[in-house]
């Protein structure tokens, strides 16, 4: 069934760059929206009671999605191995990251949306590694959305959803491979447009450290600096503590978090085979 619905979008591109496109756009701009509804229902239910219950629900559909590939395996169905190592590789990553890195439960919304973006992304490109790399600007331009433009209060360029975006979005497209039957569009892998972009992508964010265009903390800020991305004032070490809500949570601070982006993007970039093709 995978296979046919991947088979229809690849046969509908023009259909299904439309839906990427409105898709980015409800992303970036539907988060406020989002946002105001979370806290209505947070302070409609208590923080507690709030958060237990996102967990509830978070938890429930990695364990669906455990199941379905668990029954799959079980079943000696037709599936691709490696997708279903990456989907427990992933899971296992997820658990971790809510464990560590998550400042709120609702946090995890970030996994299903970007998630759904690199599915819609896959058809367009054919690989895996692909999909999750052309998703990464607007992962990138999401979190500058909301720290620079949207919210007033956030105080830093949260690399902990970014990661979490590429946790989610990896999770969505080893699902796909676990179950795509379809035959998959190998590539020598310097034929790849998506390493260009990655490595664009790591010589720009190295420019615009070297020029100080962006700088990683207020104390590094010269006439030119652009954008400062850790703006948190109060001292913390490997935990820092929520000032509003009491959470304990772990910032991944800004080359930390740099370094951590680029290098899954690179594990990503294994999902897809290695053509031997000249």
């Amino acid at each position: 069934m995978i296979s046919s619905y991947l088979k229809w979008q690849t046969q509908n591109r023009l259909i299904n760059l439309l839906l990427v496109i409105g898709y980015v756009v409800f992303l970036v701009f539907a988060h406020e929206w989002f946002v105001n509804l979370s806290v209505q229902v947070m302070n409609g239910l208590s923080l507690t009671i709030y958060n237990r219950l996102v967990a509830v629900i978070s938890a429930s559909g990695l364990v669906g999605v455990l199941g379905l590939v668990g029954l799959a395996v079980r079943s000696k169905a037709n599936v691709q191995r490696s997708g279903v190592l990456f989907v427990m590789a992933i899971l296992a990553a997820l658990v971790v990251h809510f464990f560590v890195f998550t400042e709120m439960n609702i946090e995890f919304i970030h996994a299903m949306e970007f998630g759904l973006l690199a599915a819609l992304i896959y058809p367009l490109v054919g690989r895996y590694g692909a999909a999750v790399i052309y998703s990464l600007p607007v992962m990138l331009f999401d979190e500058w959305y909301q720290y620079q433009v949207l919210f007033d209060w956030v105080e830093y360029f949260d690399f902990n959803d970014i990661l979490l975006d590429l946790l989610g979005a990896g999770l969505f497209l080893a699902v796909l491979k676990t179950f795509n039957n379809a035959a998959e569009m190998p590539a020598p892998i310097f034929k790849r447009p998506e390493v260009y972009v990655l490595l664009f992508m790591v010589l720009a964010v190295l420019l615009l450290l070297l020029s100080s265009a962006v700088v990683p903390y207020p104390e590094n800020v010269e006439p030119n600096t652009w954008l400062i991305l850790n703006n948190i004032k109060e001292p913390y070490g490997f935990w820092r503590e929520h000032p509003l809500i009491g959470s304990s949570y772990h910032v991944l601070e800004p080359i930390a978090g740099l370094v951590t982006v680029f290098a899954v993007c690179l594990i990503y970039l294994t999902m897809d085979p290695i053509s031997s093709e000249k």
